[in-house]
Order: structure tokens, then C-alpha cells, then sequence
């Protein structure tokens, strides 16, 4: 009887043991698996802030770009037409009527940052049969001259925020700012208005931000955009470039 009560009592100090050394166990395991969990995010975090370390690109001074523009007006170089896709001189731009089949001439131009990115951009308005009727915008990047072709009525109005005004019509237009890539531009818009019909009615809807807003509002967001100080257009001349465009020690 004695023995057998001390098997019983062996057994279960046994079972406690195990139990005891399996509890033990899965804290360890949880607090590792924690400890792991907490180094996947802290080498992502240093993974992504050194990513976006190497994929920093150095800007270019404005000393460069701007010698670069003067280059291209004075025609001591080439720039590359997105619109003719290929590299000219600005005199065989305005006049290879491959775009639209006439003669350009640069009638005045402007100096300013049009998308915020603290590298400057050269406007120039070109006129065709002495009538405005197109802008071509010059953009510095990855060491090059780039142009972008705009219609007269999609570049009005230019402010030196860079905010424009453009238009399709009475009750379709709307405020805007340019980006660019590589073969395009793009435009931000900040807020339009455009006419519907509904049987033989005309709706006019109104948004700013791509959300709509009552007349009232955007009658007052366009007052903010028509108060900013516009642009200064210089007469197109080799004095006003080298003047407008001057390169600083």
C-alpha cells in the first residue's frame, strides 16, 4: 500500500514538472517570436529610409539651369520638342511647321517656378501670324531642355505661384498647375467648373479639389486665385534674355 502511494506521488511531481517546463517553453517561444516581429519592422524601417537616401536626386543649382535656358534662346543649343520628338534649335522649332503647319515667333517670354520644385522655368508666348495663340515651356531635367507645346487658352492668366487658368469654354474652365515628365505634363487641377445638360436646361457644377462646392464658394476661390501677383513678360530680345536669365557668381 506505502508503495503504492508513492508512485502515485512520483507521477504527479512528474506531470507538475512537465507541465512546469512545457509553460516555461511557450513564454520563451511567444517572446521571441515578439522579439523577431519587432526586427522585421525596425530593418524595414532602415530598409525604406535608405532606399529613399539612394533614390535622392542632387537638384541642379539655378546657376546651371538658367545657363542652359540662355543657351537654347540664343540658339548655342539644342533642346528636345516633346512635340516634335527630337532635339532643335529654337529658330528650326519656330519654323519646321510640323506641328501645326505654320510659323512661330517668340514674341515675349517669363521667368518663374512652375511646379513648386524650386528649379525655375522659361515661358515663352508664340504668336503666329503676329496673333498669340501658343506657349512653349521650358523644363530642366536629367541635364536636358525639354518643351512642352500648350494652346494659348490653356495657359492664361499666369500667375507667380505658377497657377494658370485654362479654358474650353464659357462655363468649362478651370485653374490649374503644370507637372512634368519626361514626355508629357500633366495639370494638377485645383478647382473647375463645368456645363452639363439636362433636357434643355444647362447645369453648371462646381468643385474645387475634385470635390463639389456651391457657386458661392467657388466664385470666392476664384477671387483668392485673380488677387495673386501675375507674371512679368519680357519683350523677346537678346538684352532681355541675357538680363532675365543672368547667371550668379
Amino acid at each position: 500500500m506505502k508503495s503504492r502511494i508513492m508512485y502515485i506521488l512520483l507521477v504527479f511531481l512528474l506531470s507538475t514538472s512537465i507541465t512546469a517546463c512545457s509553460s516555461s517553453k511557450s513564454n520563451l517561444n511567444l517572446n521571441n517570436s515578439s522579439s523577431t516581429s519587432n526586427n522585421k519592422i525596425t530593418d524595414t524601417n532602415l530598409s525604406s529610409d535608405s532606399k529613399s537616401e539612394n533614390t535622392k536626386t542632387t537638384m541642379p543649382s539655378n546657376n546651371v539651369v538658367l545657363e542652359a535656358y540662355k543657351a537654347v534662346l540664343l540658339n548655342n543649343a539644342e533642346f528636345f520638342s516633346i512635340d516634335n520628338k527630337k532635339k532643335l534649335s529654337l529658330d528650326d522649332f519656330l519654323t519646321n511647321k510640323e506641328i501645326y503647319g505654320a510659323d512661330f515667333k517668340v514674341t515675349h517670354f517669363t521667368v518663374l517656378d512652375m511646379d513648386g520644385d524650386e528649379v525655375p522655368e522659361v515661358v515663352l508666348e508664340l504668336a503666329v501670324d503676329d496673333n498669340p495663340s501658343f506657349y512653349e515651356v521650358l523644363h530642366y531635367m536629367d541635364d536636358t531642355v525639354y518643351g512642352y507645346n500648350i494652346v494659348y487658352r490653356g495657359l492664361e492668366g499666369l500667375k507667380t505661384d505658377g497657377i494658370f487658368q485654362y479654358s474650353n469654354g464659357v462655363a468649362d474652365n478651370g485653374y490649374g498647375k503644370l507637372k512634368f515628365q519626361l514626355n508629357a505634363y500633366e495639370t494638377d487641377i485645383l478647382g473647375y467648373m463645368k456645363s452639363s445638360q439636362n433636357n434643355d436646361n444647362i447645369i453648371i457644377s462646381y468643385f474645387i479639389n475634385n470635390k463639389s462646392v456651391t457657386e458661392e464658394s467657388y466664385n470666392y476661390f476664384i477671387k483668392e486665385q485673380d488677387e495673386k501677383k501675375d507674371v512679368v513678360w519680357y519683350e523677346f530680345s537678346q538684352k532681355n534674355v541675357e538680363t532675365e536669365l543672368i547667371v550668379h557668381p
